[in-house]
């Protein structure tokens, strides 16, 4: 017997939630991106303000776990980027959003894609450079 074709209005609904978990993933990664720049500021100001030259250099471990952090929320994304265009494409059957376990290969990609590396990598050298710069 063969499996029942999906209805386009099952498609579509499950288009509809993959887009909006993508969205989430995105919404994710900016957030993300306005807390990095929050707390390195917040203790590269704390350190100017109390003189406690030590913390400059504590200002680049959110950047670092941030910036990891961000490349899992990205590379999660394209898989479900991935999926959305199976499932656009037929490919795939609707309402089948599992994923295969994020291998570390991708997840470092994602993490050094250009866009996470410009962001974060600019933050983390200017964080070492103020850092030196009040040691």
């Amino acid at each position: 017997m063969r499996a029942m074709e999906p209805s386009p209005e099952a498609t579509l609904k499950a288009l509809e939630l993959l887009q909006g978990i993508i969205n989430r993933l995105s919404g994710n990664s900016f957030l993300l991106k306005g807390w990095t720049v929050t707390l390195v500021i917040g203790l590269l100001t704390y350190t100017g303000s109390t003189g406690r030259k030590r913390l400059a250099l504590m200002a680049a471990i959110p950047v670092l776990m941030f910036w990891f952090l961000d490349g899992f929320f990205l590379a999660r994304e394209r898989d479900y980027r991935d999926r959305f265009e199976k499932l656009r494409l037929g490919q795939v059957q609707p309402f089948d959003f599992r994923l295969s376990p994020l291998n570390f290969g991708p997840w470092i990609q994602s993490a050094f894609s250009s866009t996470l590396a410009v962001f974060y990598g600019f933050l983390l050298v200017f964080t070492i450079i103020i850092a030196v710069g009040v040691l």
